[in-house]
């Protein structure tokens, strides 16, 4: 028996399309709130552009996957093995 898909059907995102602009202001969120997260120390103008997207800033942070450090399973002895550094 086959199936047929009509518009019924279909899976659609319920949400709108964001703009170029709103996915980089949500990428942008999320990268300097990782980087935050990891303990990096953010300039003035990175901690205004969070500030000024506070309601971004809430909604990423639910989104964040968990970082072994906030697990404390994080070991400072164990660096990763893959360095970018390779011979040519």
């Amino acid at each position: 028996m086959s199936r047929s898909t009509g518009a019924g059907g279909m899976n659609r995102e319920q949400a709108p399309a964001k703009s170029p602009e709103e996915m980089y202001i949500q990428q942008k969120v999320r990268v300097l709130l990782m980087l935050k997260k990891m303990g990096s120390n953010l300039t003035q103008s990175e901690e205004a552009f969070l500030r000024n997207y506070a309601g971004v800033v809430h909604s990423q942070m639910s989104q964040l996957p968990q970082h072994p450090i906030d697990q404390g399973t994080w070991s400072a002895e164990s660096p990763s093995s893959n360095c970018g550094e390779g011979g040519g």
